[in-house]
């Protein structure tokens, strides 16, 4: 198996990604109520992505604040097994598609971020 390497590979894995999370039992619903048109998405995310594994400057937008708005819109407010289903999902869809040190970058960062907004989210709450 290749590496992530390229902005067409994180496109390649967003879009598997949210091909799985868009049709998962706990994820599916939040995603379907926020995103209408996948498309533009997968790329804003496959942006954030590049700029996370490549240090590109081509993501603008702040995940964290996006979080913290459908924390307090959803049904039921994200909780930490959100999170781990995220990464969960993630990491099945990286090792389906790549191997290497980008890929393995790409699952541990997953994790760090999950983690951290999960702890900004519940700090917000309070």
């Amino acid at each position: 198996m290749r590496d992530i390497e390229t902005s067409e590979d994180l496109h390649e894995l967003v879009s598997s990604f949210y091909s799985q999370a868009k049709t998962d039992e706990m994820l599916g619903p939040i995603f379907h109520q926020f995103v209408d048109d996948w498309e533009p998405h997968i790329q804003k995310v496959a942006s954030f992505w590049e700029a996370t594994l490549f240090s590109s400057g081509s993501y603008k937008g702040n995940p964290l604040a996006l979080h913290l708005e459908v924390d307090k819109t959803v049904h039921h407010s994200l909780e930490q097994e959100h999170f781990n289903k995220w990464v969960d999902i993630w990491h099945q869809t990286t090792d389906t598609l790549f191997s290497g040190e980008n890929a393995e970058k790409a699952k541990q960062r997953a994790s760090n971020i999950a983690n951290i907004m999960f702890i900004k989210i519940y700090q917000a709450r309070m």
